[in-house]
């Protein structure tokens, strides 16, 4: 008995978070990240948000109402990337187009991006925070707000359709509806186990090589102009090490492949593998190669080559392949967590 008072004392210690918040499984939160938003063009993507508050309000309080602060940052692509294919991971900038939405007890919202992004018409992609905000004060008024989930759908003209929980984030402050504002900047978010949950020090996935999924990575240290250098730890499906590198900036959603060819039928048919791996025809012998991989960050850079951190965070998702394969899913997240993360407007 003493040990179990011990462990779960040690458990209580963990930040500010009671026992139940650190069980297994998603849990509405203060913040939802939404790894991808494509709004206009051949794209159309609906984000829907919900606030579980079942509080009412009374004429002197809001109760559990809020505000929803969404922020649409949309990425411009490098021009250059038709020369150097590097260059697609490195966009020339990360613009924001923010709104508020209030929400009363148990409202939910869902929005086209295309209408609901004030830059969507033409065409345009990236990712999406939305953070609860007191509904008294002026936008930027970021507060404790843990009752928001959310989930969005990607549809495209030619018919991929794909579906993703947002990302959320909880507030460990411990008074409903305190204030999170960082360092009393409006529209800063900084998830350092203090003001908000920290985030995963390494993301995972599964992979299967024919399908070429898309892979879609946020980084979430230092703002839009910093550079991530990220490491790829990949296992085949015979334990086979291999690796990869690769330096990006703000957001990026591309094809396995264009990471690197390491991720391709073709290269994993060179290697040792399990011959009965995924056997499609039930005739003892594997037909197609697969694997997974762990991301790491090994530091962020400022564009000149000074380092701003010997690590960073990132977190993202698994989006849609080609044709034959419609299906997305958020990256699996280690235990271990970054305490830099933050997100802020540029």
């Amino acid at each position: 008995m003493k040990a179990l008072t011990c462990l779960a004392t040690a458990a209580l210690a963990v930040g500010s978070f009671a026992p139940e918040v650190l069980a297994d499984g998603r849990k509405p939160g203060s913040v939802l990240i939404f790894p991808v938003h494509r709004s206009g063009g051949n794209w159309f993507t609906v984000l829907n948000v919900s606030n579980t508050a079942t509080t009412p309000a009374t004429p002197i309080s809001f109760g559990g109402s809020t505000n929803l602060h969404f922020e649409y940052v949309n990425v411009q692509p490098n021009p250059n990337a038709a020369i150097n294919p590097l260059d697609k991971f490195m966009p020339v900038g990360c613009t924001i187009f923010d709104r508020i939405e209030f929400l009363t007890p148990v409202d939910h919202i869902s929005v086209l991006t295309t209408c609901h992004n004030a830059f969507g018409g033409a065409g345009q992609e990236g990712y999406v925070v939305v953070s609860a905000e007191d509904p008294t004060l002026a936008m930027g008024a970021s507060w404790a707000h843990n009752y928001l989930i959310g989930s969005e759908v990607v549809m495209s003209a030619g018919g991929i359709t794909y579906m993703v929980n947002a990302i959320p984030i909880r507030a460990p402050i411990v008074a409903e509806h305190t204030s999170t504002r960082s360092g009393g900047i409006p529209g800063y978010l900084r998830f350092d186990d203090v003001t908000y949950e920290a985030l995963p020090d390494a993301v995972m996935s599964d992979f299967i090589g024919v399908a070429n999924s898309q892979l879609t990575l946020i980084n979430l240290t230092g703002g839009p102009t910093i550079e991530n250098t990220i490491f790829f730890e990949v296992y085949n499906d015979n334990e086979l090490p291999l690796s990869a590198t690769l330096r990006f900036r703000c957001w990026f959603d591309c094809r396995l492949s264009d990471i690197n060819p390491l991720f391709t039928e073709a290269n994993l048919d060179n290697f040792p593998n399990d011959p009965q791996e995924l056997d499609l025809d039930c005739d003892g012998n594997g037909e197609l190669e697969t694997g997974w991989f762990r991301i790491q960050s090994t530091g962020t850079w400022f564009a000149g080559g000074q380092q701003l951190t010997p690590d960073g965070v990132v977190v993202g998702a698994i989006t849609a392949g080609h044709a034959s394969v419609r299906g997305g899913h958020l990256l699996w997240e280690s235990t271990t967590r970054q305490t830099n993360g933050n997100f802020r407007l540029p």
